[in-house]
Order: structure tokens, then sequence, then C-alpha cells
């Protein structure tokens, strides 16, 4: 299978080199202590930890798409989209999973990711377990506020899980991006992205001094926040919209520190189906999407 087959008008092919399958920007230095920092994490990440604990013991699909989220379940089943845009795409969990449970296809599929052995293994898993992976598909290894791609190429774009491990000023950047990368009228998934700074379960590890959190700890937004972001970015303008919904809910923390907390598990599971009006503070992540994908 070629990784791209043929040419759909996305990259900016000008600013980019092929090594092994994975498009670099050119000139760019091979590895910089923060795509280091995410080689590590790919070298270590959970898919081949799980090998061991899991049901089957071994690499399967099941393994690797792992827990999937509401958005992606309830995702219009068999939709079509020309070109997708994936930031943060990892090994390729959710393109795995929209492609087998809800029979979405595309004709080109461009994945940003900061480190390139993820996504030497979004080829390989993809070519393993993809029901139809003839597709095109463009693996870009590249910063997601510096996309290398022509403006208004791209019909959907989607993260998961990445924003909230970004700083503020790197996230405001990073969804200009986004608006300035999408048609007029496309869609966006932003799964997992904006923790709630109100949440009161977030409130304990937030306590340890900023000097001794790691790299990647949470960042932590206001609703409010999230919305200045969509407006400012140009990105509700390009789509028509947007829609926030929680991505989860809870009132107490599962543990403090190395203590599991009795109860909390109950409490929480009773403020799940609480009114919207509640999320300001139950919302434990912001889930923001294009009008058309609202769940």
């Amino acid at each position: 299978m070629s990784v791209a087959p043929e040419r759909h008008g996305v990259l900016r092919e000008q600013e980019l080199v092929e090594r092994n399958g994975i498009y670099h920007r050119a000139g760019e230095a091979a590895a910089t202590d923060y795509r280091r920092r995410w080689e590590n994490e790919a070298a270590d990440d959970h898919v081949r930890s799980a090998i061991a604990g899991g049901r089957t013991g071994q690499l399967d699909y099941e393994t690797i798409t792992g827990k999937i989220t509401p958005v992606w379940q309830r995702f219009p089943r068999g939709a079509h989209f020309d070109t997708v845009l994936e930031i943060g795409a990892g090994y390729g969990r959710i393109p795995l999973y929209l492609a087998r449970e809800r029979d979405v296809t595309w004709s080109a599929y461009c994945a940003v990711d900061i480190s390139a052995t993820m996504l030497e293994r979004f080829v390989e898993y993809r070519e393993r377990f993809a029901p139809a992976p003839e597709s095109a598909l463009y693996p870009v290894c590249a910063s997601a506020d510096a996309l290398p791609l022509e403006d208004d190429s791209v019909d959907l774009a989607i993260t998961s899980a990445v924003f909230l491990h970004m700083g503020k000023s790197f996230v405001r950047r990073a969804v200009a991006e986004v608006a300035r990368t999408l048609k007029p009228g496309g869609d966006f998934v932003f799964d997992v992205s904006f923790p709630n700074s109100l949440n009161p379960p977030s409130f304990p590890p937030r306590l340890k001094p900023e000097r001794f959190r790691p790299p990647h700890f949470l960042k932590y937004w206001l609703r409010s926040e999230v919305e200045a972001l969509m407006t400012d970015s140009g990105l509700a303008e390009k789509a028509g919209g947007f829609a926030i919904r929680a991505g989860a809910r809870s009132i107490l923390p599962k543990r403090l520190g190395s203590h599991a907390l009795p109860l909390v598990r109950r409490v929480n599971r009773a403020v799940e189906n609480a009114p919207a009006r509640f999320d300001v503070l139950l919302a434990e992540t912001y889930l923001v999407t294009s009008p058309e994908l609202a769940p």
C-alpha cells in the first residue's frame, strides 16, 4: 500500500521532505527536547503496556482503540469526507474506530503528530487493522501551531486528548491553524481538550506548585475562555458556529493522593445526567464541535 497514492492538494509540499514514509518540514532539526519527550512517550505508550494486561495478551484492534468516548460512538454512521485532518493523531485509534464501527470514509487523511514513532505505528496499525486502507494517507511530523497544509483544504478536523496538555498560547495558535485550513462550512471535533477550571475534582492536583508539575500537566480553562477561543480564532465563523458540551461529569475526586475515596463512584454517577446548566461546575472537560456534529 502506498502511503499517499494520489495528491489531494492538502499539503504544502514545497515545505516538506519525506523520510521513511513520514513527511517532515524541510530543514527542521530531527529532534528537539520537546519532540524527544514525546518520542520517549511513544516508546512506552499505553498500547504496548496494555498488551500484557489485555484480554487477549496481544496487539489487536480492541487493545489499540481502547476506551472510546461518546462523541465517536455517536458519530454519523456512513459519513464521507474528502479530507480529514487529525491533530495529535498518535497511532490512529480514532480513524480505526470510525472506519470499523461507524463506517466513516474519507478520500485523504492527514495525520499530524509531533512524534515520528507514533506516525510509524499509525501506518503499521492502519495496514493491519483498517477495513479498507486504500485512501490516501499523509503522515506529517509537525507542530500543530504551524500546519504545513493549504488554506481551505480540510473538510473535517479532529483531535482527542491533545490540547489539554498544551499551554494556552500554543492552543490558540493551533486552533487558528485549524480555522485557516478548514473549508468554509467544514466540521470539527475537539474531544477531551479543555479541562474545566471550576470542576472541584481538579482542585487537589493543582495544589502542587507549578515548578514541581511535569510539562504535560493538564491546562485548565473556563468555559468563557473556550468560547472566546472559538470566536477569536475565526473557527466559529468558518464552521458556521460551535457547540460546547461536558465531556464527562463529576463532583468529587476519585482519589486523594494515593488513597481511593469511598462512595465517590456512586456520587459521581449520580451527577452524570445532571442538567446542562450545572456543567460550569460538573464538567470535567469541555467537548467542542461544529454544530452539525454536536452529540
